[in-house]
């Protein structure tokens, strides 16, 4: 009998901790493997601040308000909403006027599939579709996930690599497509506490790529630490990203300045809560 109870509590345990660990994200810029439990939804509201253009003031608060459902324990939807505040003024014109403005992202929806358990299985494996629709853009999102645990899970390496495809409004319409590749780890220091690194990469192309006709333009690279603090059923994560002094635009004369892209932001900073509703 207290063989049993002793193999009973260990079952508990580990579904305990399979549960608690189900729908963890410890990246701002990637996804994991990891989504919702079935029949349960998750609030997340997120807060940006990029800043730091070449030859100009620039700062731009943006807000995302997300909410996810596990349709299943393979599938994860969601849905939200974005919007955007920003204020610049050129350093290389002190007379011009400096300009701010506001702007709603749109609405887009998600969904998440998860082909292998990373706590079961060799690897994780999951498949992102992502679409969506505002004033000034419209365009959809393919992504693979890939994860691997190391040193009893606490260890997680993950991979997100894709492409996105829309078109974009700058006083007519134009296609534009993006090819992207993402990679992270993140460390459980405790049970409460995670830390973590990002690198961003994304190559842009005018025109669409699906069609043979996306002409090569700016390429970017983004690098920064996070670090996560889960009190259920709160969990809040903080991250900064500089970008790198690799960019390239082999179409655009000038756009590149001193090795950074001079249309991209210079640093990003980026707040996450989410809550659980289950």
């Amino acid at each position: 009998m207290r063989i049993a109870l002793v193999l009973l509590s260990a079952t508990a345990l580990s579904l305990a901790a399979s549960i608690a660990r189900a729908d963890d994200q410890p990246f701002l810029t990637m996804d994991a493997t990891d989504i919702e439990p079935e029949h349960a939804f998750e609030l997340e509201q997120n807060f940006g601040w990029n800043t730091g253009m070449g030859h100009r003031a620039f700062s731009e608060f943006e807000g995302e308000t997300e909410i996810e459902y596990g349709w299943s324990d393979k599938l994860q939807l969601a849905m939200s909403t974005s919007y955007a505040w920003a204020y610049e003024h050129d350093h290389t014109a002190p007379a011009s006027p400096s300009e701010s403005g506001s702007e709603w992202g749109g609405t887009e929806g998600e969904a998440v599939y998860r082909a292998m358990n990373v706590y079961f299985d060799p690897i994780g494996l999951g498949f992102l579709a992502n679409g969506g629709v505002s004033p000034n853009s419209r365009g959809m999102e393919a992504l693979l996930i890939l994860q691997k645990n190391f040193i009893n899970d606490r260890l997680r390496v993950v991979i997100n690599t894709g492409g996105e495809f829309g078109s974009e409004k700058d006083g007519t319409w134009s296609d534009v497509s993006a090819l992207t590749f993402n990679a992270g780890a993140a460390y459980n220091i405790t049970w409460e506490w995670s830390a973590g690194i990002e690198f961003n990469v994304e190559h842009d192309f005018d025109g669409l790529l699906l069609n043979g006709k996306g002409v090569p333009v700016a390429t970017s690279y983004y690098v920064g630490p996070n670090i996560q603090y889960i009190a259920h059923p709160w969990v809040a994560t903080l991250g900064v990203q500089f970008q790198l002094p690799w960019a390239n635009d082999p179409t655009h004369s000038g756009s590149v300045d001193r090795g950074y892209l001079a249309e991209a932001e210079r640093a990003r900073i980026g707040f996450r809560i989410t809550r659980d509703l289950y």
